[in-house]
């Protein structure tokens, strides 16, 4: 991986107005400082995997990294438990790169505005797996709707000639229902048939 391009293009994603909400600050720390809504990604070199997300939450953008808060440390939980990997393996990036205003969901005017940054990651990360969490990300790596007919499938994308699995949001909407939290503990089961070479198809 190159990484001085992908420094730079982490500063072009921080300096981004292209939309209404590039460049806003939210009172989101209990400092009281205000914060940038701008999030880039964790910047893991030579990761194999990479997982996106949605957009930025307040945690944040707090903390300036993608997937902190309380999604993303069960999302790391049960990484390390199903999958056997860590956080500091895999790469994490989002859809949308700002916070959005009561954390609604993106517009697409703000997902169009965010897609060269995720088209440029791939390129410079080159994953052998991309880990599509939730809907939102579904769509922008593969095109697809119907998150609930095609999690937990392999998929291509023909955009980024990778394979995608779609994983659900491990959000307390999901892993607060037990259905729905087994269904994304068994999604995590087939990332790891995947990078065990175990594909199941």
């Amino acid at each position: 991986m190159d990484m001085e391009k992908l420094r730079e293009l982490r500063e072009e994603c921080l300096a981004c107005r292209k939309c209404s909400i590039g460049g806003e600050l939210f009172n989101v720390a209990q400092d009281g400082k205000p914060r940038l809504a701008n999030v880039f990604s964790n910047m893991v070199e030579n990761a194999k995997v990479m997982a996106v997300g949605q957009n930025p939450g307040s945690d944040e953008v707090q903390q300036g990294v993608p997937f902190v808060g309380r999604a993303g440390k069960v999302f790391d939980a049960a990484l390390l438990e199903i999958v056997g990997i860590e956080r500091k393996d895999i790469y994490v990036g989002n859809c949308c790169r700002c916070y959005t205003p009561g954390n609604r969901k993106p517009t697409e005017t703000e997902l169009d505005s965010c897609r060269s940054f995720l088209s440029r990651e791939i390129e410079l990360v080159a994953p052998k797996l991309i880990i599509a969490l939730g809907g939102i990300a579904f769509k922008q790596l593969t095109g697809m709707n119907g998150i609930m007919k095609h999690h937990g499938e392999v998929l291509v994308s023909i955009k980024y000639h990778v394979s995608v699995i779609c994983v659900l949001h491990p959000s307390p909407l999901n892993t607060n229902n037990p259905e729905r939290n087994e269904a994304f503990r068994s999604d995590l089961r087939k990332v790891k048939e995947f990078l065990d070479g175990r594909r199941p198809y």
